[in-house]
């Protein structure tokens, strides 16, 4: 069987969705990137923010974690250090994990 995968962007969506990258609410008349396809004979669908869709992209083209392997960041462990890169480069995201910035050390 042939797998199948297409993306869009959404420039404005008609109803509210969950965002799969942080669990979310994607509000009425958001931007918002929208996926379909067939792996292994099952079909799936998946919309995210457009900031946890380009921070998830971003990883992956960092670590080649493409496939199976792709960063899902609700699910990934917080032990591994992806919190500190999503901190730095993508805070809004990193916000909506609840990921706590880190404070500057002040020298005493």
């Amino acid at each position: 069987m042939t797998d199948f995968h297409s993306e869009r962007a959404i420039k404005s969506t008609r109803k509210q969705h969950r965002c799969e990258q942080c669990g979310r609410a994607i509000e009425v008349a958001s931007p918002a990137h929208y996926a379909f396809g067939i792996y292994e004979g099952d079909t799936y669908s998946t919309h995210t923010h457009v900031e946890c869709h380009a921070a998830a992209r971003g990883y992956a083209e960092l670590t080649g974690s493409w496939g199976e392997d792709y960063p899902w960041f609700q699910h990934m462990d917080r032990d591994i250090d992806w919190t500190g890169w999503l901190l730095e480069h993508h805070p809004i995201v990193a916000e909506r994990l609840n990921i706590p910035p880190v404070e500057d050390e002040v020298e005493a």
